[in-house]
């Protein structure tokens, strides 16, 4: 049995170390090192300001001025008057100009040969002759029967004025006791049977007379009719010879020569140089802000062009919206069809507002807020906007002119009130 273990237990006596200041040392330049690693990251964490290489920011200051509220555009230059001209008939075109030739109103630059029309107008002019001869001749047959009515009439008034005679001497016979009084009662009939039939004489010559009348009338309006056709051929053969209905310059052929082509089909075009439009394309998201009469800078080759909006066209297309401008006072300037330009609406124009340089700033707070920058420092202040230019943003409130703030994008730092600029 064992008691206990002091038979086994040995006494360790502690050494002194000879150089404690060196365990010192080393302990106080650790504590030290560590303090400085950690101490930007503990300041950052504690007080929540971010540092930002200035650098990587742009700034703009804060002015009072006019602020012009426009757009940015893109367009080409069309002539006011480009008409196309077109064939009237079907056939075969020559033409007679070639793009680029300098025409006046009026000149003959294509014709068409068409064989059916000339065939037409041949055909009908025939007619017209055939239906003039017939009328002369209807004329004819009825004034003889005019004639023969009138003969009627006067065999008729011949007979009354022999009654009259017979019925006077029969009653002077008949007041001398010489005739019966049935001989004066028979005169007297035949007076009247005379009466009746001069009569039905005058009468059957005057419907006679205005059946003639009516029928002449529809003779002379079957010759208007033919002569009517006649000459709507003869416009139609007439404009086989296509004019240009202005100055200016032949554009495209839109044929070939001697090609067959249709009625109404697209020839040539002709643009006239003495007027020019241009044709923007503004974006849909400007649409209700456009409207006739807004003033337009264009610049073309370097050299600028005022004008006015003239037509805004009622559909978008492509996410645009085509807008007509007129083009005023081009005179020194050499233009050519479908010329590009650049161009700037102006949609309102403001004097004496804050206003500061456009920026990714805006994308970061949704323009109600911005970086003030003072010093060293910077601080995110409300504020609010109001136009917007090309250039220019309208501040209404929450800065003063002179303030410098960061118009450049804030996203990466955004969430912090303040930040360093070093």
């Amino acid at each position: 049995m064992i008691n206990s273990t002091l038979g086994q237990d040995e006494v360790i006596v502690k050494q002194n170390s000879k150089k404690p200041w060196l365990k010192i040392i080393i302990i106080s330049l650790g504590i030290v090192g560590g303090i400085f690693w950690v101490f930007p990251t503990i300041s950052q964490w504690v007080d929540g300001v971010q540092r930002v290489d200035p650098e990587t920011i742009t700034r703009s200051t804060v002015i009072r001025g006019t602020l012009i509220r426009d757009i940015a555009v893109n367009g080409k230059l069309v002539a006011a008057n480009a008409p196309t001209l077109y064939s009237s008939e079907a056939g075969q075109v020559t033409l007679l100009v070639k793009p680029g030739d300098t025409i006046k109103k009026g000149a003959i630059v294509a014709s068409i040969l068409s064989p059916e029309l000339q065939s037409m107008i041949k055909q009908a002019t025939a007619k017209l002759e055939s239906l003039k001869i017939d009328a002369r001749r209807s004329e004819l047959r009825d004034q003889e029967s005019q004639l023969d009515l009138e003969q009627v009439l006067d065999s008729a008034r011949v007979r009354l004025d022999a009654s009259n005679r017979e019925l006077k001497r029969a009653e002077l016979s008949f007041e001398k006791q010489v005739v019966s009084q049935l001989y004066l009662v028979s005169k007297r009939d035949d007076k009247l049977e005379s009466e009746l039939l001069f009569k039905h004489a005058q009468k059957r010559v005057e419907l006679a007379k205005k059946r003639l009348e009516f029928e002449n009338q529809t003779r002379i309006l079957s010759v208007k009719s033919q002569q009517l056709i006649v000459d709507e051929l003869q416009r139609r053969v007439e404009l086989l010879n296509i004019r240009t209905p202005v100055d200016g310059v032949v554009g495209n052929w839109l044929v070939q020569k001697k090609e067959r082509v249709s009625g109404s089909q697209a020839l040539m075009t002709i643009v006239d140089l003495s007027q020019y439009e241009a044709e923007l394309n503004v974006p849909e998201f400007y649409a209700d802000d456009l409207g006739l009469g807004l003033a337009v800078q264009m610049k073309i080759s370097g050299k600028p062009l005022i004008g006015k909006v003239i037509s805004i066209s009622p559909e978008v297309k492509n996410s645009q919206v085509m807008v007509r401008v007129s083009v005023d006072d081009f005179s020194d300037i050499q233009l050519r069809q479908n010329q590009r330009l650049n161009a700037r609406i102006e949609f309102e124009k403001k004097d004496n507002v804050l206003m500061v340089k456009r920026g990714g700033f805006q994308a970061s707070h949704g323009g109600q807020a911005a970086y003030v920058i003072d010093g060293d420092a910077a601080y995110l202040t409300p504020i609010t906007i109001g136009s917007q230019s090309v250039e220019f943003i309208e501040i209404t409130s929450g800065l003063n002119a002179g303030d410098n703030i960061i118009i450049s994008s804030t996203e990466k730092f955004d969430s912090h009130s303040s930040i360093l600029l070093n």
